[in-house]
């Protein structure tokens, strides 16, 4: 069995990931002129969105990962990091080196990084499920041969609330006021699908999206300050299928400084056809 580390921009509950055996690494981040740890369970978002001043705290997070990711190899065990997107996220850029020095100190080890290309709980969804496989005593190699194949089949779909940020990321952006992209992340790029204007049909695209999962993986509904929306579409899928797992939390602020706080977005497995 191996360890495996996250980042804490999964935006899962930090108790869920305990059971499942998975070591997260809580954010160190510059907030409003202050430290602190980005902790899905813990953040302030309501602060977050009075005033949205946020940065990686670099210095720190370098040491982080350098103590936590030594601390685990001394044990004898082999490592993965799963990152979650390795072209937009920032903290792969800072993982990757460091692994590289510890797989020199640690010769008889083997060390993954695995990307994920997915955001927030999309990337959840893929961490929680290889930390099952990894539980079950799965070798290094097995977990992340699974890692590599369920991330093809977790599909996340995202409703900006604005697209200022991330016109470069797109083919095609609505321009209209009110009408907000339809987003598919395909291979973690971003793939515009549609537009949609108003709060019924930003719910009835995503429920329509949502009724494709398959029960063996949660569904997962993450959002920004609108809850309203979130906890809507909530009780529709549980309408239409009161036994549904679903998994639900808010954005990390990282990715709603790019996407916007009233973003709403799924996550969830879609089995291949046999």
């Amino acid at each position: 069995m191996s360890v495996i580390f996250a980042s804490s921009t999964c935006d899962l509950n930090l108790k869920i990931l305990k059971k499942v055996g998975v070591e997260v690494l809580n954010l160190p981040v510059n907030f409003n002129g202050k430290k602190c740890l980005y902790n899905a369970s813990k953040f302030n978002f309501d602060e977050y969105y009075a005033n949205s001043n946020i940065a990686l705290d670099e210095p720190n997070y370098t040491k982080l990962i350098k103590t936590k990711f030594t601390e685990a190899l001394l044990t004898g065990q082999d490592l993965i990091y799963l990152t979650a997107n390795a072209k937009y996220d920032l903290t792969y850029k800072f993982v990757n080196p460091i692994l590289k020095e510890l797989a020199t100190k640690f010769p008889e080890q083997k060390i993954e990084i695995v990307n994920c290309n997915n955001y927030s709980l999309g990337y959840g969804l893929i961490v929680y499920e290889a930390g099952i496989v990894n539980s079950r005593g799965e070798s290094i190699t097995e977990v992340t041969k699974f890692v590599n194949k369920i991330k093809r089949q977790i599909k996340t779909y995202i409703i900006p609330s604005t697209n200022a940020n991330i016109k470069q990321k797109l083919t095609l952006v609505g321009g209209m006021i009110g009408v907000r992209p339809v987003l598919e992340v395909v291979g973690g790029e971003l793939k515009v699908l549609n537009n949609v204007r108003g709060k019924k049909n930003i719910i009835n695209v995503l429920l329509e999206k949502a009724k494709q999962n398959s029960n063996e993986v949660p569904l997962a509904i993450m959002c920004g300050k609108n809850t309203d929306e979130a906890n809507a579409l909530e009780e529709y899928v549980l309408e239409a299928d009161s036994e549904r797992v679903i998994l639900k939390g808010g954005i990390n602020p990282l990715m709603l400084s790019q996407f916007g706080d009233r973003t709403i977005a799924i996550s969830y497995y879609k089995k291949p056809r046999s």
